[in-house]
């Protein structure tokens, strides 16, 4: 009889675990990045989601296999229909990549707008030429396009012009430390990217162009709840 009753007991709590888990899912989203980028955008985001005490299982930022836009779409794509039939599907899968030279980077960014309306919730987060081009708003509004010369890349062009900016002299790729040292400059980056979007709606020029000021402000606003 004791050992029956301690069954049931055990089985009522974790009964009500169960509820409380569910109760708590109820409240937050939970959402999946992934990055073309392997350090340099994973890091930045990281380090924004510890400052906001996001966790983990909130939001999942997953290694990336492959580094075209195409490779991005199909990872997060394979890693959502993983995890859905467990019955707890990522509310949004957030597909973050370059246009820079990338051949696939329209069709990635239709392929994301379709498996939207098929009911998967893809979002595509794109910078042009390349995510340094975010950073590069911390510093002020520009919309003056970017072009590859002589040897530099486009993606070249953009870091030469940040490294221009103070305490950047030294950028790199895959550098740590990029979200604390811009901090201050949040709220600026974030209103010259809206300023950048309407430029690009009214002329058509997406270069320069980011959508990463869309994807800190889906953060915070789960940080607030």
């Amino acid at each position: 009889m004791g050992s029956e009753d301690l069954f049931h007991r055990r089985k009522a709590r974790g009964s009500a675990e169960l509820q409380r888990q569910k109760r708590e899912r109820a409240k937050y989203k939970r959402y999946l990045i992934v990055c073309e980028g392997t350090k340099t955008e994973p890091h930045y985001l990281r380090e924004f989601l510890d400052d906001l005490r996001i966790r983990p299982q909130m939001v999942r930022i997953a290694p990336n296999q492959g580094v075209s836009p195409d490779r991005v779409v199909a990872h997060a794509l394979a890693l959502y229909e993983e995890d859905a039939p467990a019955g707890d599907a990522y509310d949004m899968v957030y597909c973050v990549f370059d246009q820079d030279k990338h051949t696939t980077f329209d069709s990635s960014v239709q392929r994301t707008k379709d498996l939207y309306s098929a009911g998967k919730p893809f979002v595509a987060i794109t910078s042009t030429p390349c995510f340094e081009v975010w950073l590069l708003l911390h510093f002020g509004y520009s919309d003056q396009p970017f072009h590859p010369a002589g040897k530099k890349s486009v993606g070249d062009q953009v870091i030469a012009t940040l490294k221009t900016k103070p305490g950047f002299a030294d950028y790199g790729k895959g550098q740590k430390g990029i979200y604390g040292q811009l901090i201050a400059k949040l709220a600026d980056a974030l209103t010259h990217a809206e300023r950048l979007r309407k430029h690009k709606l009214a002329t058509g020029s997406r270069n320069p162009a980011t959508d990463m000021d869309e994807l800190v402000k889906t953060i915070r606003l789960l940080a607030a709840k």
